[in-house]
C-alpha cells in the first residue's frame, strides 16, 4: 500500500472509529450515571442524543489521530491486527477518565489508542523476529 493510500485510509478508519467509540464512550458514561451533560445523574440513563453527541466528537478527533497514528506507528504493523485494539484501548481509556470528570475522557482515551497501538506494534515485531 502506497503512503498516500494509507493515509487516505487512516483517516477514514480514524473518522469512523472515532465516532463509534466517541459514542460508545458516551452511551457507557451515560448507563453508570455518570454523564454531567444533561443533569441526569442516574444509574441506566439513555438518551439516543448522546450518541450524536459522542460521535460529533469521536469522528474529527478520530481524524485527525487515526493519520498521526499511520505515520508514528501503523505503517509497520497494518490496519488489520491494529483496529480491534485501538478500538478497545480507546474506549477503555476514555471511561475510565470519564469517570474521574468528563474532561479527562478525551485524553486518557487517547492515551488509551496509543497504549494499545504500542502494545500491538511489540507484539508483532516479537512474531515478525520469531
Amino acid at each position: 500500500m502506497t503512503f498516500l493510500r494509507g493515509l487516505a485510509l487512516s483517516v477514514l478508519l480514524g473518522f469512523v472509529g472515532g465516532m463509534i467509540c466517541g459514542s460508545a464512550i458516551l452511551f457507557l458514561c451515560a448507563l453508570s450515571g455518570r454523564i454531567q451533560t444533561t443533569g441526569e445523574n442516574y444509574v441506566g440513563f439513555w438518551d439516543s442524543g448522546l450518541l450524536l453527541i459522542g460521535s460529533m466528537y469521536g469522528g474529527p478527533l478520530g481524524a485527525i489521530m487515526g493519520p498521526v497514528a499511520y505515520v508514528t506507528i501503523l505503517r509497520s504493523t497494518g490496519f488489520r491486527q491494529a483496529i480491534f485494539p485501538a478500538a478497545l484501548g480507546t474506549i477503555l481509556g476514555g471511561y475510565l477518565g470519564s469517570l474521574f470528570t468528563p474532561v479527562l475522557g478525551v485524553p486518557t482515551g487517547i492515551l488509551g489508542f496509543y497504549m494499545s497501538l504500542v502494545i500491538v506494534q511489540l507484539r508483532f515485531s516479537k512474531h515478525k523476529l520469531a
